[in-house]
């Protein structure tokens, strides 16, 4: 294969490479270029035929003379892609990387790469928290958050205890099935002993206590399965996490609940609930009646988050169920494959997001008799679902607060 058998050309010019992998799509996507930007083309002697990005090279050495990938728009690409840079030299580097790509003085773009260690990112996220707690009078609202021995709820709870009084906190973990487990919990519980942070562990038997079910959580998840399937129980989990939070901070009068949702949770909620035709939900506070969902670290990437506790997170991923929704992964994929494909973008798509939606949010409509907020695409059918199973585990005429 000779080194003008592949060329890639764009308005400024044209470049002959040696093919990058088997394909043409293994090429372009190593060179960080997107495969529905360029169309690539199989030439024998004077004429040329369009090819699909996933033509082999191997077969395409037998059949044509040379292959050209051309570019299909006027896109300027030192202005938006740096050159390749050298990795710098022998020496292995150690903590969690990070790119951003600005513009030099000459409108031509520059990668800045940097590591962050465990001491570093704990006091970036502290930061970020510390700003948000200020901003917006968490401490004068006293605050309940959930912490699974995970990344993201790890890094929130070293926040909140560098930027709030340890009156004003409270901490609880639930631990159900290979959702929430037993070894999640102990580590939720070292942590957050380390800290000084009030924090409670409510086993299947202490939560239903707590929440004044009439069974157990067995009974309800059962229920929950048959009308939604095994594979929605992260959903399950959720709700109940919301719901203990709901009701520790009623008993305790805090009003804000503190939950970990990062940049990538909130970009795969935004993206979900727009390519469905829904109005997004307002962040980083969401108002529930009296009480407010906070989310102070929205803004921060969940490898920063992770990195805060490497070891813990590194185990809670590897005792993760198998189980989610097709939705759910598709959301979470998209939502990370934005910083991938270019760094920080993820972030000015949620803050236009925010900017575009102020006042326009969806609303959260509260339901008495479920004792729950629901999503304006909640159907009449999908609400009478969820209010028998909830009228069969709990306490139905209870009066709703």
């Amino acid at each position: 294969m000779s080194e003008s058998f592949l060329t890639i050309e764009h308005v400024t010019g044209e470049m002959a490479i040696d093919p990058i992998g088997p394909t043409v799509a293994h090429t372009l996507r190593a060179l960080q270029l997107p495969t529905t930007l360029f169309q690539a083309y199989a030439v024998t002697g004077t004429g040329l035929t369009p090819i699909p990005p996933w033509s082999s090279y191997e077969a395409l050495i037998n059949s044509a003379d040379r292959i050209v990938i051309r570019a299909l728009r006027n896109t300027l690409f030192d202005t938006i892609l740096p050159p390749p840079r050298a990795t710098g030299g022998d020496a292995a580097e150690v903590g969690a990387g990070f790119e951003s790509i600005v513009a030099e003085r000459t409108g031509l773009a520059e990668l800045n790469r940097s590591t962050v260690t465990p001491d570093q990112a704990r006091r970036l996220v502290s930061d970020q928290v510390t700003s948000f707690v200020r901003e917006n009078s968490i401490a004068e609202s006293g605050c309940v958050f959930g912490v699974s021995g995970g990344g993201d709820s790890n890094a929130l709870a070293y926040g909140l205890h560098n930027s709030l009084p340890a009156d004003r906190l409270t901490a609880f973990t639930l631990t159900f099935r290979d959702v929430m487990t037993d070894a999640a919990a102990d580590r939720a519980s070292v942590l957050c002993q380390e800290l000084g942070i009030e924090h409670t562990v409510y086993t299947p038997q202490r939560l239903a206590a707590l929440l004044e079910m009439t069974t157990s959580l067995d009974a309800f998840f059962a229920d929950f399965e048959r009308a939604f399937g095994h594979e929605a129980i992260h959903f399950f989990g959720t709700f109940l996490i919301l719901k203990t939070a709901r009701t520790l901070g009623r008993a305790r009068g805090f009003t804000d609940l503190a939950f970990g949702y990062n940049r990538e949770d909130l970009l795969a909620e935004l993206l979900f609930m727009v390519m469905n035709g829904q109005q997004p939900l307002e962040y980083p506070i969401r108002r529930m009646g009296e009480q407010r969902l906070v989310m102070p670290v929205w803004q921060v990437p969940k490898l920063l988050l992770d990195a805060c506790h490497p070891a813990f997170s590194l185990e809670n991923y590897r005792e993760r169920d198998p189980h989610t929704t097709r939705q759910r992964s598709l959301a979470f994929y998209l939502a990370h494959s934005l910083d991938s494909t270019y760094p920080s973008f993820g972030l000015s798509l949620l803050d236009g997001f925010r900017r575009t939606f102020a006042g326009r949010f969806g609303d959260l409509l509260y339901d008495e008799a479920m004792d729950v907020h629901v999503t304006m695409q909640a159907t009449p059918e999908r609400r009478a679902v969820v209010r028998k199973i909830l009228d069969r585990h709990f306490h139905s005429d209870r009066p709703s607060r």
